[in-house]
């Protein structure tokens, strides 16, 4: 006999698990208010009765602190059961055990568990725990999990899927595969948010597989636009916070986002999965913290600017130059010269009679070898003078240890990071690799490298914190930043990213070359598209084609290009989009310029004819919804509802890296895309 048979029974089921989160919802805003009501007699107390014994203030204090957790614990409770309150379970197996003669009943999956204290009863089972994965990875017939007690077989009988909001059953559908298209094409056609969703309801096997990896010390995802690369490496985050919970907390987590718009619009997938908000941070941020904050340099967003607005052939050439695959040996290859080298010892007249050799010191240089050479100064005054005191019986004042000191460190000709990375160039016979711009700023491939040199010459503490690295958009990061971070951070990482949308082609990695610079890592390849339309994908594969990319068979409306017979009413045109996106169901509008400075130009005058319009820059904190300008750089990782590429001429869009923010631009659409132009049209997008 099947439980809950039909549709209806299932909606009246669901009816009595709502009805019991309501009314242990009632339990705990009673709960709270108990709490709020005695600790303001607490706090009413205390205020009329000033002089009270000491020792019941003290007594009064641990009552009013227990209340507080206990208060708080209530509040996370309710907070918790208004989540599972909207959709309380999204999917179902019936599974029975081998062996097992007893039916087994149903098991109801959603974002979070629920255990009825009342019937002793799981009734909701949590994504991430192990029966769950059943429900992802397995068919009607013969499945497994493992459980605590090890591997448990038998055969799942029934498997069904529900799209349940606002506590209400909106379809169900029954389905011997994992996940059937009639829910994933609901999803995927649904409206852009202003944040990213979680996708625990439409989570594919591969997907799945990715997800709950535990023996990976390093997995590298490499997912074509769309994969959902960044919510399943998110997802990931969440299984092993539940998996792992004695050894691993949320603080413990640090995520490399590219910018703070990309980490705003991921900051809610972590809290509605039940977990804490991680740490972020980004690459720039990591090398500037290495180098203490000491320099003035060039952002990654304006490298990206440069090389588009100046095309400078040199100055791309450094960028090449940095980011090839033996550079940082090179770079390990000076390092052991500095310590052939750079220590140049001298006689030191340590007293009227003792005068230590040059021999002698550069001895003890080499001795210390085991510390970074920038910290052997302090152990070579010390030995030197403790071997003057045993050997001679000559004892120093703490200013002559000083000096001693003083002296020492001078012999050596690498205490400055900047001469040092200067003669790095000398010592490759390629000084014009290194460009300082106007004010003495750095251009920001130099920064990973000076860092790297900083290191090997102060040493570095890897951090005791961090026990998972999350790294984002993964192909826009360097050999030597990846080194870089191996050196930090010596932890278990996930690494994701597309090659094919690099916003800088000199200096990007693809994942075998990650793998081969983290020496050991686990390489996974995510093929299928699932954000934008069928036709959307189509038009995109023309303007860059990738052949590992596989498009869900979701149709909508084919792209439009736009022909102008100016730019004056190329622009007037922009405004007659907007207004049709706006009488439109459609939530986001994505209007993606080449560079920030068109962005910000285009906004301007859009907000100047009266439209509300949102430019989204380099240094913008947040991801809204409406109509956004922003660059094609800013808008990678993001997705809208609509987007519109202006300026699509073959002034704007004709070298290889236009080609990049070009295929980077359309595929933020899901379901709309219009490109405009005036003139002739771009190359990239003369045979569509």
């Amino acid at each position: 006999m099947i439980f809950n048979k039909t549709e209806e029974q299932e909606k009246e089921y669901l009816k009595q698990i709502t009805g019991l989160l309501k009314s242990l919802m009632n339990e705990t805003n009673v709960s709270v208010k108990e709490h709020v009501d005695t600790l303001q007699e607490y706090k009413e107390y205390l205020w009329s009765n000033k002089d009270i014994d000491p020792h019941e203030i003290r007594s009064m204090r641990e009552s009013i602190l227990n209340h507080l957790a206990v208060g708080e614990s209530v509040i996370d409770k309710r907070k918790r059961l208004s989540k599972i309150l909207d959709v309380p379970y999204f999917g179902r197996i019936d599974f029975c055990e081998e062996n097992l003669s007893a039916q087994k009943l149903p098991i109801y999956i959603g974002v979070h568990s629920f255990y009825d204290s009342r019937t002793q009863k799981n009734l909701i089972y949590d994504w991430r725990a192990p029966v769950s994965g059943m429900f992802y990875d397995d068919e009607l017939g013969s499945a497994s999990y493992v459980s605590p007690q090890g591997e448990v077989r038998g055969r799942v009988s029934l498997k069904r899927q529900y799209r349940i909001r606002r506590g209400q059953m909106e379809f169900m559908i029954e389905s011997s595969l994992t996940i059937r298209d009639e829910v994933l094409q609901k999803e995927l056609s649904s409206n852009a948010d202003d944040k990213m969703k979680n996708i625990v309801a439409t989570i594919q096997r591969e997907q799945n597989g990715i997800i709950r990896n535990e023996e990976a010390h390093t997995l590298i995802i490499q997912g074509v636009p769309g994969s959902g690369k960044t919510s399943i490496a998110l997802h990931r985050m969440a299984y092993l916070l539940y998996a792992m919970k004695e050894n691993l907390a949320s603080a413990n987590i640090l995520i490399v986002s590219p910018n703070k718009v990309f980490a705003d619009y991921i900051s809610t997938v972590l809290p509605e999965l039940g977990e804490e908000t991680v740490p972020q941070t980004t690459m720039e941020q990591i090398m500037l913290d290495v180098l203490n904050h000491k320099y003035k340099y060039q952002t990654f967003f304006q490298q990206v600017d440069e090389l588009l607005v100046h095309k400078d052939s040199a100055f791309a050439e450094r960028i090449r130059y940095k980011a090839a695959a033996d550079f940082t040996n090179q770079l390990d290859r000076f390092i052991l010269f500095m310590e052939k080298s750079f220590f140049q010892a001298e006689d030191v007249r340590l007293t009227n009679h003792l005068t230590v050799p040059a021999e002698f010191i550069a001895e003890q240089f080499r001795r210390f070898n085991r510390y970074p050479m920038r910290l052997r100064f302090e152990a070579m005054t010390d030995y030197i003078l403790e071997m003057s005191r045993l050997q001679y019986g000559v004892t120093v004042t703490a200013s002559q240890r000083t000096e001693l000191r003083k002296k020492v460190k001078k012999m050596f000709t690498g205490n400055n990071d900047l001469d040092v990375y200067k003669a790095f160039y000398d010592w490759m016979g390629a000084p014009e690799m290194f460009k300082m711009g106007r004010n003495r700023v750095l251009e920001y491939a130099d920064l990973a490298p000076l860092a790297y040199l900083h290191l090997a010459l102060e040493g570095c503490r890897p951090s005791a914190v961090v026990k998972h690295l999350l790294i984002d958009e993964m192909q826009d990061y360097s050999p030597v930043q990846y080194r870089i971070i191996q050196k930090l951070y010596p932890c278990r990482k996930t690494v994701l990213g597309d090659a094919g949308q690099s916003v800088n082609p000199y200096g990007s990695s693809t994942a075998d070359m990650i793998q081969r610079t983290l020496a050991a890592g686990d390489v996974v390849k995510l093929g299928r598209s699932y954000r934008s339309t069928y036709e959307i994908m189509s038009f995109s594969q023309r303007i860059r084609s990738n052949k590992d990319l596989v498009p869900v068979e979701r149709h909508g409306t084919p792209p439009r290009v736009t022909d102008f017979k100016s730019a004056a009413s190329e622009r007037a045109g922009l405004i007659d989009l907007i207004a049709s996106f706006q009488e439109s169901e459609y939530q986001s509008l994505g209007i993606i310029c080449k560079t920030e400075a068109m962005a910000f130009e285009l906004s301007q005058h859009l907000k100047n004819c009266g439209l509300e319009v949102h430019f989204i820059s380099s240094q913008s904190s947040a991801f809204v919804r409406g109509v956004m300008v922003t660059s094609a750089h800013m808008s990678k990782g993001l997705e809208f509802d609509e987007v519109i590429v202006p300026q699509v001429n073959r002034d704007n869009y004709c070298s290889e890296l236009d080609r990049c923010m070009l295929y980077v631009a359309v595929t933020r659409a899901m379901h709309q895309l219009v490109l405009t132009y005036c003139g002739s049209p771009s190359l990239f997008i003369g045979s569509v």
